[in-house]
């Protein structure tokens, strides 16, 4: 009997944890996106030093159920790395833009602070409306 109520309790936990989260897109899906005029949370990585930055925006937008993506920049091949920079107008990866009818409205919202807290970056995405508050 233990076991099945252990059992049932994972599942119980598994299932009520299992929002939206992190997704990994390659460029053509973003550019169609982007196409599409959708709204959405971007980051952009290099997966270097990134890594505490994409960890906490992937427990905010699971914790939210929303779904963020990421790119890659690393994986790029330089002719869409240059695309990407001229679209975006970026030096320095491990970035998070947030992009409204598949434009960014404006470069002061990033975020660009590979350290902030989960409650600062869930903050932030109420104030840029991408969760109710």
């Amino acid at each position: 009997m233990k076991k099945f109520l252990m059992i049932i309790a994972i599942l119980f936990l598994t299932c009520a944890c299992s929002g939206s989260s992190l997704k990994k897109i390659n460029i053509k899906t973003l550019n169609t996106m982007l196409d599409k005029k959708e709204t959405f949370v971007l980051y952009l990585t290099d997966e270097e030093e990134g890594k505490v930055l994409k960890n906490t925006l992937s427990k905010v937008s699971k914790s939210n159920n929303i779904t963020s993506y990421f790119v890659n920049t690393k994986s790029l091949s330089k002719e869409d790395e240059n695309k990407l920079k001229e679209r975006f107008t970026f030096k320095e990866t491990n970035l998070i833009l947030f992009i409204k009818k598949g434009q960014e409205e404006t470069v002061l919202s990033r975020i660009d602070n590979l350290y902030i807290s989960e409650k600062d970056l869930e903050n932030n995405l109420k104030n840029q409306g991408y969760i109710k508050k």
